[in-house]
């Protein structure tokens, strides 16, 4: 029971903050032009976020991106490496250690993410990218962020589980961890790394280091 209250508290809690920044930036969501600094934001999100995957297939109770129902097979490019992958709206999200992405099944374009160049692309080809030989296409900065849309909407989907399932206090652990990395490159702090993702899919979001500051 107090677990669920914990997590009932969170939810909640999260739910409140998202509605609060969204009234507080509402105002940013009105410019009819993307700003490129949020493809930006969304790329040092996803490079934090890439490296919360790799606490979560450790988890005690056994690898939470299966648990999520992701399906575990070995990395086309990557020797040694795992790749995880499930269905999503039409097409199929892929988690490697350097590369995520979101193949699109129908006439429009994906999106991939290659942690070493660090930029959101296009993905035009409708077979997932092979990490070290695919790094997609660029575009305008609102055709990408539009291709990028769907691995939000699954992002976001994975990162409440993780709360709910998983908890708190795994995620803020291994937020940790990455701190005390050398070269670790922290972002926002889970929750409010969370909410900006969440108003990234109402309009326009803020600067992700503003979100600090509220």
């Amino acid at each position: 029971m107090r677990g669920m209250n914990a997590q009932t508290n969170f939810t909640c809690n999260h739910f409140a903050l998202v509605i609060a920044l969204r009234t507080t930036f509402s105002a940013m969501s009105l410019k009819p032009t993307l700003p490129v600094t949020v493809l930006t934001d969304a790329a040092r999100g996803l490079a934090q976020q890439m490296a919360l995957w790799g606490h979560d297939v450790r988890h005690p109770a056994g690898n939470a991106l299966v648990r999520f129902g992701m399906e575990r097979s070995p990395s086309l490019g990557l020797t040694g490496t795992s790749c995880y992958s499930m269905p999503w709206e039409n097409g199929r999200i892929d988690l490697h250690g350097a590369v995520a992405s979101w193949t699109s099944l129908e006439n429009r374009p994906g999106c991939v993410f290659p942690r070493d160049a660090g930029r959101i692309q296009l993905w035009r080809e409708r077979r997932p990218p092979v990490p070290g030989r695919d790094h997609g296409t660029g575009a305008p900065t609102d055709e990408r962020w539009e291709a990028f849309r769907p691995f939000v909407r699954w992002l976001v989907a994975y990162e409440t589980w993780v709360f709910s399932v998983l908890g708190d206090a795994w995620r803020t652990e291994a937020h940790r961890a990455i701190t005390r990395l050398p070269k670790g490159k922290p972002w926002l702090p889970p929750s409010r790394a969370l909410a900006w993702w969440h108003l990234a899919l109402t309009g326009i979001p803020p600067r992700a280091q503003s979100l600090l500051s509220h």
